[in-house]
């Protein structure tokens, strides 16, 4: 979502993060004559490039001016957005555009993909990201068909068009190293998918959490303000933050420099991770009030009206309950081992061996379900997710986020 592309935003994650410039600066300003070779003149083609993390890598890369940009985003209002801020920016986007309201597996897609003149470049960005997604077997289904299915319908359309020539990126998730969420574990089938492709160039990223993403605990926080509701958060879970701007970045730099079938993960210490109680009470300093903690919901919400009239609002902290979460994550899993690509800000993880076989019987059974929408039960949907991610340590608590404010 490009509304995500601010300067309010800029200077919140800064705010909470402490820092003033870009984690990735210095590579891309090293590397620019790399990236100029992959980009400029070129023909782009970005799927999900509407969403926050696609959006702002879609600015990154406009600066090494692409001959064409051609975007396929199911979000029509996103979209739309996006169209505008590349139109009006200074200067706008001089190329070639092509948008397209479609989801990137389905059988339109790959028609109007087939019209497409071949692009040198994909990026995609499509996913339900979402822990709460697995809510049940119908929400993770969808899960599985977006993450996994569809993009392997996406990556066959590229093939048979002729798209991709100079590299294909997909991105991924710290949740997708050891996973403990179904979410993350659906990420990690994705890039053992990305691998096993024969491409001239397949890369990924893991990252940490993008702050004010569309979606995202900060974006609720303002969302919520809004709305004049209280805001609430884990107390017991830490996330990397990284901008918006460094989640476009660090995907140019995975895009164009890193090494062929590996992922790109940045380096970040332990100690700059953050909790989201923090994250809260810096989105209320920005508005110049002071938090108001409360344990119990009701009376938070009874309570905005009066903590506000004295410059203060409620914030609700819980401990961490629900399936699926960590207390921290981590972008190199046990048994990965990340080495030096050339990149100050990152390093590299190289692609594991593919469970073919494993992953052949995910997709069929994924195809069978939501062709003839007989859905699997979620133990089922679970085991054959695992078996082609077997490092998969999905505890259920019986407890999801939609039960929580």
């Amino acid at each position: 979502m490009v509304l995500c592309l601010t300067p309010r935003i800029e200077q919140l994650t800064a705010r909470i993060t402490g820092r003033q410039r870009s984690l990735f600066a210095d590579d891309i300003a090293a590397q620019a004559e790399r990236i100029a070779a992959a980009i400029a003149g070129r023909r782009l083609l970005v799927v999900g490039g509407a969403g926050s993390i696609g959006a702002a890598t879609i600015a990154t890369l406009l600066a090494w001016r692409p001959a064409a940009l051609a975007v396929l985003d199911i979000d029509e209002n996103n979209l739309t957005e996006l169209v505008r801020h590349l139109r009006s920016s200074a200067p706008p986007f001089a190329g070639e555009l092509q948008v397209a309201p479609l989801d990137y597996g389905s059988a339109l897609a790959r028609a109007w993909l087939s019209e497409l003149p071949p692009a040198d470049l994909v990026l995609s960005f499509a996913a339900l990201k979402h822990v709460r997604s697995e809510r049940d077997r119908f929400s993770l289904l969808r899960m599985l068909e977006v993450n996994v299915l569809a993009a392997a319908r996406f990556l066959a359309a590229c093939r048979d068009g002729e798209h991709g020539r100079m590299g294909v990126f997909f991105v991924s998730t710290d949740k997708a190293a050891a996973p403990t969420s179904l979410m993350g574990a659906s990420k990690r089938a994705m890039e053992l998918l990305l691998w096993a492709q024969d491409l001239p160039r397949a890369t990924t990223a893991r990252f940490a959490n993008v702050a004010f993403s569309d979606g995202s605990l900060p974006w609720g926080f303002l969302q919520r303000l809004e709305k004049r509701q209280p805001l609430a958060g884990p107390h017991d879970v830490r996330r990397w933050l990284i901008s918006p701007r460094e989640a476009g970045e660090l995907c140019a730099l995975a895009a164009c420099c890193a090494p062929h079938r590996h992922v790109l993960v940045p380096r970040l210490r332990d100690s700059e991770a953050v909790d989201f109680v923090a994250v809260a009470r810096a989105v209320l300093a920005a508005q110049g009030l002071e938090p108001a903690l409360y344990e119990d919901e009701d009376e938070a919400r009874r309570a905005v009206e009066a903590e506000a009239a004295r410059g203060r609002w409620p914030l609700v902290c819980t401990p961490t309950t629900t399936s699926g979460e960590k207390a921290m994550e981590t972008f190199v899993a046990p048994g990965e081992t990340a080495s030096e690509c050339g990149l100050g800000s990152c390093q590299a993880v190289p692609a594991p061996a593919v469970p073919r076989e494993a992953l052949e019987s995910l997709l069929a059974l994924l195809a069978e379900a939501t062709t003839r929408g007989q859905v699997p039960t979620k133990a089922e949907l679970i085991a054959a997710l695992a078996a082609v991610v077997p490092e998969l340590r999905h505890h259920d608590t019986g407890q999801h986020l939609d039960g929580k404010m």
